[in-house]
């Protein structure tokens, strides 16, 4: 018997679908970090940040910024201002997963509560369901699959063939499906 043994199935549940989220968002992070050093290392980006961003708010600043800066890159601002809306509402559920406090409610629902942002000595809540948790994970796989697509769109270090296959490869892995290469999707 284990720890985990002791706690209850609805709990469990919990904890599987908020590490799935976790994880795939950390894969959305490490994708955009590959962007980052490529900006920062080839294409002038320590010029404006003279150090890697770490936190994702400074990551995306510094990418927009320097996308915007960049004559090659500017083409391709429309696509990454979609990719970065995403990342910014994933971020966000990501953020009330794993800093918050919460309270089940059945097997499907629960009550996820923090210390305000704008208040420290008040508390806010969100609720959220297994689905909403399980959709924000798969949503994280999908957009790692964009980001890892459209990094390499507009850096060119792979021929579109060998992306595609990469990607079909990466893709079944992570049971995610293939993005298109239209920034509309």
């Amino acid at each position: 018997m284990t720890a985990m043994d002791t706690f209850p199935e609805n709990d469990k549940r919990w904890f599987m679908h908020i590490g799935y989220l976790a994880q795939n968002w950390a894969a959305v992070e490490t994708t955009l970090d590959g962007i980052v050093r490529q900006l920062h290392v080839h294409y002038d980006g320590e010029k404006f940040e003279p150090t890697l961003p770490q936190a994702f708010n400074r990551k995306r600043t510094f990418v927009r910024k320097a996308f915007a800066e960049h004559p090659d890159l500017a083409q391709f601002s429309g696509w990454l201002e979609t990719l970065l809306e995403t990342a910014t509402r994933l971020s966000e559920v990501r953020n009330w997963a794993l800093h918050s406090g919460w309270v089940t409610e059945g097997a499907t629902s629960a009550t996820l509560n923090r210390y305000s942002r704008n208040n420290p000595l008040k508390w806010e809540n969100q609720k959220f369901t297994l689905e909403q948790m399980y959709a924000a994970g798969e949503d994280c796989a999908g957009l790692m699959l964009m980001l890892t697509w459209f990094g390499q769109r507009a850096f060119g270090a792979m021929t579109e063939e060998q992306l595609v296959e990469a990607l079909h490869q990466l893709s079944s892995q992570l049971g995610a499906s293939i993005p298109s290469d239209d920034p509309a999707d």
